[in-house]
């Protein structure tokens, strides 16, 4: 094992576009040492309405293809983004309709297994309607019921969730039925791992995220950059080799680096995602 490098790193969430700039941040990733990443769908409404999601996700599967062949291994996760809510009802649509039609199609790519994860679905991350929030829900409630019957996982955007928030999630999950360590918080806190425990969590790769979520003791988490790949914000939301680089920082700072790449990096992700590292 090389001095800076460490092979083996998995990014729980990570998204690209087609082009060059995507090109390059799959190579800083693998440069850095990630071996795998779990590619999410990106919203882009400027495609225009029609059939919006079979276009999205045909290039998130495409995507995923050119990831594959740069030498990662790559799980898919495809959904509808909670904020397409406002872009369907701009359109003069029914907005839960269509991105249950989305969540649906999403469901067949996992059946036929070309995608792991529905997601990111859930609840805008700022306040809204108590409608939007009621459609929100039941959104979430169907991906979970389909996660139950096809195994896969559920990767969830929300807001902040307290310890209230957490467990409301987890009254959702009672009901539907889903296997909870398949359903999955993106950013989730750090701090409030014990709380829920059986819901997996992906959480963002700073390096007081890593420290506070080791401390905890508890091996939930994933890691996750949320890289964004948009020249215009170059490294939103934090730079694409940050998994790697933090990969490095616990091998430095921790005697039981190994256990947590273990459980981090490879068991976890194959776990919910169904990908070998």
């Amino acid at each position: 094992m090389g001095s800076s490098v460490i092979p083996g790193a998995f990014d729980a969430h990570f998204h690209l576009n087609p082009g060059e700039h995507g090109k390059e941040a799959v190579k800083r990733y693998k440069a850095s040492g990630g071996s795998g990443i779990n590619l999410v769908n990106l919203p882009d409404y400027s495609i225009g309405y029609s059939d919006y999601y079979e276009r999205r996700y045909e290039v998130t599967i495409q995507l995923a293809d050119m990831a594959r062949q740069s030498g990662l291994k790559v799980s898919v996760t495809l959904g509808p983004y909670p904020l397409d809510y406002f872009f369907w009802e701009k359109g003069g649509f029914n907005a839960k309709q269509m991105m249950l039609h989305g969540v649906e199609l999403a469901a067949k790519y996992c059946r036929e297994n070309r995608a792991s994860a529905l997601g990111e679905v859930g609840r805008p991350h700022f306040p809204v309607e108590y409608r939007v929030t009621e459609d929100s829900n039941e959104i979430i409630e169907r991906c979970m019921q389909l996660s139950r019957e096809i195994g896969c996982a559920v990767v969830l955007h929300t807001e902040d969730l307290d310890p209230t928030g957490l467990e409301g999630i987890h009254t959702m999950i009672i009901r539907a039925g889903p296997n909870p360590r398949k359903v999955v918080k993106h950013h989730a806190s750090p701090e409030f791992n014990r709380i829920c425990p059986e819901i997996s969590r992906s959480i963002l790769a700073s390096r007081d995220n890593v420290r506070n979520a080791i401390r905890e003791n508890i091996w939930n988490f994933m890691l996750e950059s949320d890289y964004v790949d948009d020249p215009a914000k170059p490294d939103k939301v934090i730079p694409p080799d940050s998994v790697p680089k933090r990969a490095i920082m616990i091998r430095e700072q921790y005697k039981n680096h190994e256990e947590i790449f273990a459980s981090v990096f490879q068991e976890l992700p194959e776990y919910v995602f169904s990908v070998q590292i």
